[in-house]
């Protein structure tokens, strides 16, 4: 998987198949990039609508000030993947932050191609 981080708000996306990686030796502790989560509902459903619709899968980081009590605002931002034919898998509490993962839907058709 490849990063896009932006000013605001973090995704990470797959634009091909995962290969099977050649094994790496450890070097103590991995190092990632740091990641900034999106902290308004708007600017997700922006990098939602930005994302190249072919995506199979991607990962969209989301502050935690915005997981009210109803789950009111992840349903906004969740309900535009949906629409674009993306649909949430699972998610990891970070520091701070949550990281969703999203994948296409089998049964989605995409120009005219069922799945």
């Amino acid at each position: 998987m490849t990063g896009l981080i932006g000013m605001e708000g973090g995704a990470t996306i797959s634009f091909a198949p995962e290969l099977p990686s050649p094994p790496r030796a450890r070097t103590g502790d991995a190092t990632s990039m740091p990641v900034h989560p999106f902290t308004s509902v708007e600017t997700a459903i922006a990098a939602v609508h930005a994302l190249d619709g072919e995506l199979e899968k991607f990962e969209l980081a989301v502050a935690d000030s915005l997981q009210d009590y109803l789950g009111v605002q992840m349903a906004q931002i969740t309900d535009s993947a949906l629409a674009r034919g993306w649909e949430p898998v699972s998610f990891m509490q970070r520091d701070g932050f949550r990281l969703y993962r999203y994948e296409a839907m089998r049964s989605y058709t995409r120009r005219g191609k069922r799945r």
